[in-house]
C-alpha cells in the first residue's frame, strides 16, 4: 500500500513540476485521461507496462517514479 502512495504522489509531482497536463500523459501512454487521473489520485495502480513510456515522458529513472 505504501509503494502505491509513493508512486501516485511522485507521478503527480513530476507532472506538475514539468507543467504537463494529465491528458498529455494519458494519451502518450495510451489510456484515458480519467484512468490516469485515478492513478494519480491513488484509486488505481499504474500497470508496469506503462513504466517505460512514463520514464520517457518525465525523463526519470524507475527509482524516481
Amino acid at each position: 500500500m505504501e509503494e502505491k502512495l509513493v508512486v501516485h504522489n511522485n507521478l503527480k509531482r513530476l507532472r506538475k513540476t514539468r507543467g504537463i497536463q494529465q491528458k498529455f500523459v494519458a494519451e502518450s501512454i495510451g489510456i484515458s485521461p480519467n484512468y490516469y487521473c485515478q492513478i494519480e489520485n491513488g484509486h488505481r495502480i499504474l500497470p508496469t507496462k506503462y513504466l517505460p513510456k512514463i520514464r520517457e515522458i518525465f525523463g526519470v529513472t524507475l527509482d524516481e517514479i
